[in-house]
């Protein structure tokens, strides 16, 4: 009895292993459309920070305008660990353009300090 139970042993911790090495990781794509980086969460953040990118960028450039699908957040970061710790920045970059169909006047990128108590702009790169 004792046998079977360490050649039972032995054949669950090598088919565990076997199946620990093998086990197909999920990869990383480095290709990816707009409809997949576009999540219902990012675009959430989006429409979030939109009135405030709005503001900003309507007193830079009053005749500028942007689409929030062709926004790119770049960059979360949470600046305070642990839990119940809500104190975020959030950098994103905004395609401006003057009128439908003019090209592109130049990206906009606007760092957001985000807390529980609010949304403010810290940071406007040209």
């Amino acid at each position: 009895m004792k046998k079977i139970s360490v050649i039972f042993l032995l054949l669950l911790i090598s088919l565990t292993t076997v199946l620990y090495v093998t086990w197909k990781r999920p990869q990383i794509a480095e290709n990816v459309s707009a409809k997949e980086i576009h999540s219902d969460f990012y675009d959430v953040l989006l429409v979030l920070l939109d009135p405030y990118a709005r503001r900003v960028i309507n007193k830079e450039y009053p005749s500028r305008s942007y689409a929030l699908w062709d926004a790119e957040i770049l960059e979360i970061k949470r600046l305070t660990g642990g839990y119940s710790q809500y104190d975020f920045t959030v950098k994103v970059k905004y395609d401006t353009y003057t009128g439908p169909f003019n090209p592109p006047e130049g990206p906009i990128t606007l760092t957001f300090h985000v807390t529980t108590e609010g949304v403010s702009v810290k940071k406007i790169q040209k």
